[in-house]
């Protein structure tokens, strides 16, 4: 007996001895990993952000030569006395990230620019990136000025740069048109880009950077950086010459970043986003001090109860050992899971449900308990889950996956809400390996349902008025018209653009300006059907497509007409924005802001482009009629030719 009783108390002992120990290497594991995870997600997420800045940059480079194109191939009359075109303010305004916009000639001088103070000043462009003859149409960078524009500026010629200094980065894009070869000099404001990178990566954070390819800083968010200095050392870690975007690890005055960097394709330019080692570990210290905690307590408690059971009982301390193992297991996967979760049997009658799924569900045990699960769906959930099961039931034994299969349906609650689910179908085999039924788990996603529909308002919505952005809207009016020429009818499609928009932003602010824009879109949305389409471009400009009017083009143009007065005519009605409670600005702001809509008929042989470029031509003579007008397109064609590029289609599609 006494020997039995030292085996038992040795492999008791051998038994406490593992799992102590193998709780700790695996506490050790999961730590470790945490941590290895936690760099993995910091480097992710400076990838992310590296991407995000360079697309930003990349684009509105490119935007920057279609302004120059345009400008050059005559948008802009450089011969004007002054040698300022009325054209430069209203194409500055629709760039906050230039600071002038100016023409060159083959000499370097300034012959014309939207800051009369610039002209006859002699520009050197020669060592702008990439490097090459004044006779390619190329868009070069150059390197970061002090000042605020080219008149009061000088270029930086290494040394320190006061932080409070402003700065500006020269960009020029040369065009050959038929034998004469035309400048236009852009200088870009940096401001513009990193208020933007510091609404992302915030002040201790991280920093983020854009150099040229030889190794000059245009821009940095870190006030001890500044615009001219040489990162060399980071160009050569970052092998521009072998690869375009990557991840490293390094460390930056005695601290570690975690860092990612991507380079345009288009211009000579690379973003670089360092994010602080110890701000991507931060959660990760967190995590790891609660499961030392947890981990230590548990082992400290078993250990005890152990010894004290082992006093008592020595065999029946081993059963209890296992069955709290059990018990911990069960706590952990089920009763003690944050989702909600109902089990069901092969019969799909709810057989358990967990404290989450009472708590969301608002069942009790007696109430939930014996119900058959279907019944608790909407009609879409339950033929949802009777396509399931018939699926499975369709699959010889031997075809079954072994992770089952999944729907989504919507279960009822007590009181009478709805949360989505995912019914999980798991396969049940009898002790022969055959299969002898299906039971079902169902756990609540709303939070992931809610997450995706925000994905996709983000993706397809503008965030301020709730209407169609341009992604959908081009979607939309590619399907119109398709629809067009399906049932051989025609559309229409409007431009917007609201004529006493900025004074109202100037005056009484940006939040004022935001109520407008959304009590504009109400208005444009009671003048409408429900198929029809409206969305915002951007700005103050707004699209306005409407589907399936009548087979005859004239008819449809006189529905079309009337639509577009009835917008006029909402639209021109003042505006009373604000109200005393303190909403917006806290004050009560009445404004009168008309609109200058242009507007063409599309049929099914139309291309969206088409269509856009007829709208906008449209809404530019209605602009330049006073405002306040509908324009149709077979007017402008009678006052202009059909070819002659619109300024503002030049933003909004590009040339062609």
């Amino acid at each position: 007996m006494n020997q039995r009783l030292e085996q038992l108390r040795r492999a008791f002992i051998i038994a406490v001895v593992l799992f102590v120990g193998g709780m700790a290497a695996i506490t050790a594991f999961t730590i470790a990993r945490l941590r290895a995870d936690s760099i993995v997600a910091g480097l992710e997420v400076s990838a992310l952000h590296s991407r995000s800045f360079e697309d930003l940059i990349t684009h509105n480079l490119h935007v920057i030569g279609l302004i120059a194109a345009h400008a050059l191939s005559g948008g802009f009359d450089q011969a004007e006395p002054g040698g300022r075109s009325p054209r430069f303010s209203s194409t500055l305004a629709r760039a906050p990230y230039l600071r002038s916009m100016s023409f060159v000639d083959e000499t370097g001088r300034i012959v014309a620019s939207s800051n009369s103070d610039n002209v006859d000043l002699t520009i050197e462009t020669a060592r702008f990136l990439p490097l090459g003859s004044g006779g390619q149409e190329l868009l070069r960078v150059g390197t970061p000025w002090v000042g605020r524009d080219f008149v009061s500026g000088r270029p930086v010629q290494g040394g320190p740069v006061e932080s409070t200094a402003p700065t500006f980065i020269p960009v020029t894009q040369t065009v050959r048109l038929e034998d004469r070869v035309l400048t236009v000099l852009f200088a870009l404001n940096p401001d513009y880009f990193l208020n933007l990178f510091s609404r992302k990566v915030g002040e201790g954070e991280g920093v983020v950077r854009v150099l040229r390819y030889d190794a000059v800083l245009l821009m940095s968010t870190d006030p001890e950086e500044h615009p001219g200095d040489m990162q060399q050392s980071l160009m050569r870690q970052m092998r521009l010459e072998e690869v375009e975007s990557g991840i490293i690890e390094r460390s930056v005055a005695e601290r570690s970043v975690l860092t990612a960097f991507r380079a345009s394709r288009a211009y000579p330019v690379a973003v670089v986003t360092d994010i602080d080692r110890e701000v991507a570990l931060r959660n990760w210290e967190i995590q790891a001090r609660a499961l030392l905690t947890v981990v230590s307590t548990v082992l400290v408690a078993i250990v005890a109860l152990s010894f004290a059971y082992y006093r008592r009982q020595r065999q029946a301390i081993i059963e209890r050992i296992e069955a709290e193992r059990l018990q911990r297991i069960n706590a952990t996967v089920f009763d003690s899971s944050s989702e909600a979760i109902a089990i069901a049997d092969s019969k799909a009658l709810v057989i358990s449900v967990n404290a989450a799924f009472r708590r969301v569900a608002g069942y009790a045990d007696e109430e939930i308990v014996g119900c058959h699960l279907p019944d608790l769906f909407d009609e879409a959930g339950q033929a949802s889950f009777a396509e399931m099961v018939e699926r499975v039931d369709a699959h010889l034994p031997s075809d079954v996956s072994a992770h089952g299969m999944t729907a989504d349906a919507r279960l009822r609650c007590k009181d009478g809400g709805w949360i989505w689910t995912e019914i999980l179908s798991t396969p049940q085999f009898d002790a022969r390996g055959k299969l002898a039924g299906y039971s079902r788990i169902c756990r609540d996603i709303s939070e992931r349902r809610q997450m995706e529909e925000q994905v996709r308002q983000l993706a397809f919505f503008d965030p301020l008025t709730q209407l169609a952005n341009r992604r959908l809207l081009l979607d939309r009016l590619k399907t119109a018209i398709a629809a067009c020429r399906r049932n051989a009818v025609f559309g229409a499609l409007m431009f917007l653009d609201l004529d006493n928009f900025k004074p109202l932003n100037d005056t009484c602010g940006h939040d004022i300006g935001d109520l407008l824009l959304i009590e504009t879109a109400n208005r444009l949305r009671a003048c409408v059907r429900e198929s029809d389409s409206v969305g915002r471009f951007g700005g103050d400009e707004f699209v306005v497509i409407l589907s399936a009017l009548a087979h005859d083009p004239d008819v449809s143009l006189r529905q079309a007409a009337v639509v577009a007065e009835k917008i006029r005519l909402r639209l021109a009605s003042p505006f009373v924005i604000g109200d005393e409670s303190g909403a917006a600005s806290g004050k009560r702001v009445e404004h009168r802001c008309s609109s200058s809509i242009g507007m063409t008929l599309f049929s099914g042989n139309d291309t969206t482009e088409n269509a856009l470029r007829r709208a906008d031509e449209a809404m530019y003579r209605a602009k330049e009629a006073g405002g306040n007008t509908v324009c149709q397109f077979d007017q402008v064609v009678d006052e202009q030719r059909a070819s002659e590029p619109s300024p503002l289609l030049a933003e909004t599609l590009g040339p062609e």
